[in-house]
């Protein structure tokens, strides 16, 4: 058999064919989630601006774009809400997400990923269609469906983890877990692109379209997947036996979790490595993500297209470079060059410190230095998604049967670093001046920089004693692979 076939015939299997399913579902809860925000821009009533309330510096006038900005553009909205009420309604989507990461793990493992996945997404869809009747009764309503849709998408990601925990063999880790988190990011591009267009072209207001189609879309496919996901190779009804012996010989990893030991799961150094490292990511994560944008327009004064265009700069990298960092890292395992320990620590370290290192320099910029800026910012997103051979998978590594929980633990870690990170922002930048967005940047490297070190000092790489199910036989080494497992993949 040739490498082409054998590579088709990985391409279409059960487990890939639900990496292509998560994908699709990473994809459409994120544009549930950035939905509001470029809603915001045709919903609302613009308040005008005097002179005052823009304060232009003779080095922000040198900015290219600048006098071609209009701070006076009225998108005739039809709400009218305060600042505060505003704020919440953004920040409420990450209170309901914080809430629920623990126990989406907990019922995932529990119960299969796939009824809660699929229960995440289709009550997701359902409050977005609620968004345009509901808002126009009242701003509160909009703010109680924010959080209760936070609450339901903080159910994806530790789901997604429990299901490859069950399906993701050891030599196809790294690259199942990279493919479907790009999903996530290229969500990002598509809402905000696509949510941009109903803004102007939609029925509706345009704004009401906006929750209509991502909202209908996303319904649809919620009971497609229903339909396509299985819990685990053993239930799913159209699996080859050739699949599933493989994927049972090389993945240990109970079905069902009948009991979490839960104290010994919560002192163990090998989990805390994986908060810490998960804190410290998505720390960096959203300030490419979240804070850029507003670094470039406060400090840069980049005009509002540009600044667009070069904040999506990391999200190309990471869509990119996402999947292929994941089969690099399983790549080298399977060569057995270095050890699994060895890749996560190198992996994990390489993207933190070079990604802070790349954060200080485009402090230190110019706003006449853009074409530097994209570049060196796209090469930000390349080395973040290293991460994806190193944090983002090290839970399948210690505890495959609780994949699902320790993702949910540790995701609420990165949640509130995110929280924490944009109040830092705040506090810290006042005036909006580079000088202050330096300070902003270097302590995120120096959070980078302490995450990747007590990564690399607390990190384990095989299945943790307590992990082990009582009475277990399988044959598995403690790296995550099958001694007699043959070399060729299915």
């Amino acid at each position: 058999m040739s490498k082409f076939t054998i590579c088709v015939e990985r391409c279409c299997s059960c487990r890939w064919r639900l990496c292509y399913a998560c994908v699709v579902a990473f994809l459409l809860l994120q544009t549930l989630r950035v939905d509001l925000s470029m809603a915001f821009v045709c919903m609302l009533k613009t308040p005008h601006r005097t002179t005052e309330d823009v304060n232009v510096t003779a080095n922000n006038q040198q900015c290219s774009g600048l006098s071609n900005h209009s701070v006076d553009r009225d998108f005739g909205g039809e709400l009218e809400w305060s600042d505060t009420l505003q704020a919440n309604m953004l920040a409420g989507y990450f209170y309901g997400f914080i809430a629920t990461n623990i126990l989406s793990g907990l019922l995932s493992d529990k119960y299969g990923g796939k009824r809660v996945l699929g229960g995440s997404l289709l009550s997701a869809s359902i409050l977005t269609i609620l968004h345009p009747s509901l808002s126009r009764i009242s701003g509160y309503f909009t703010l109680v469906l924010r959080i209760l849709t936070g609450a339901v998408s903080g159910l994806l990601s530790p789901a997604i983890h429990s299901l490859f925990g069950r399906w993701g063999p050891p030599q196809e880790i790294g690259l199942l877990i990279g493919f479907a988190f790009a999903g996530q990011i290229l969500g990002n591009i598509v809402g905000l692109s696509t949510a941009g267009y109903l803004c102007v072209y939609g029925f509706d207001n345009g704004w009401g379209s906006i929750f209509y189609v991502f909202g209908g879309i996303s319904l649809v496919f919620s009971c497609v997947w229903f339909y396509v996901v299985y819990d685990n190779p053993n239930v799913h009804p159209t699996i080859s036996e050739e699949e599933r012996s493989y994927l049972n010989k090389t993945i240990k990893c109970e079905s069902v979790v009948r009991k979490v030991p839960w104290k010994r799961l919560l002192i163990s150094p090998a989990v805390w490595a994986i908060n810490l490292g998960m804190f410290a990511y998505a720390w960096t994560d959203i300030s490419f993500q979240t804070l850029l944008p507003l670094y470039m327009k406060e400090a840069l004064q980049v005009k509002t297209t540009s600044n667009g265009l070069m904040s999506s700069a990391p999200s190309v990298g990471q869509i990119i470079a996402l999947p292929l960092c994941g089969k690099f890292a399983d790549f080298i395992r399977s060569k057995k060059c270095l050890s699994t320990r060895s890749v996560r620590i190198l992996f994990q370290i390489f993207a933190l410190i070079v990604s802070a290192c790349l954060l200080v320099v485009v402090g230190f910029l110019k706003c006449n230095q853009t074409v530097l800026i994209t570049f060196l910012l796209f090469l930000s997103g390349i080395i973040i998604s290293f991460t994806s051979g190193g944090v983002l998978v090290n839970n399948s590594d210690i505890a495959p049967s609780y994949a699902g929980i320790i993702f949910g633990i540790a995701n609420t870690f990165a949640s509130t670093s995110g929280s924490i990170s944009s109040l830092t922002t705040k506090a810290l930048t006042p005036n909006g001046t580079q000088e202050e967005w330096q300070i902003v940047f270097a302590l995120c490297a120096a959070i980078c920089v302490s995450g990747a070190i007590l990564f690399a000092i607390l990190v384990k790489a095989e299945i943790q004693d307590w992990a082990i199910s009582e009475g277990s036989g399988s044959s598995v080494h403690p790296s995550g692979t099958n001694r007699n497992v043959a070399a060729k993949l299915v």
